[in-house]
């Protein structure tokens, strides 16, 4: 990835995670025509909302769990 001289050198786990919350971002802004920012701090119960997506990763992060095992341990 190019630099321009006022930018820093990232390491590539920094450069993807920069990479998907803009994709995050752009994919928001399509779907409710809006960023995070510009939402009213009363529009959402934001705890509630940042337990949800926690809860939702719980189960993404087993799934990918049971597949690894698959792999590793095929039948």
């Amino acid at each position: 990835m190019k630099h321009s001289q006022n930018e820093i050198e990232r390491p590539e786990v920094i450069q993807r995670i920069i990479e998907l919350l803009d994709k995050q971002n752009e994919k928001g802004l399509k779907k409710y025509g809006t960023t995070i920012d510009q939402v009213p701090d009363v529009a959402y119960d934001w705890k509630l909302m940042a337990l949800e997506e926690a809860a939702d990763l719980i189960q993404y992060l087993q799934k990918e769990v049971i597949r690894l095992e698959r792999l590793l341990n095929p039948i």
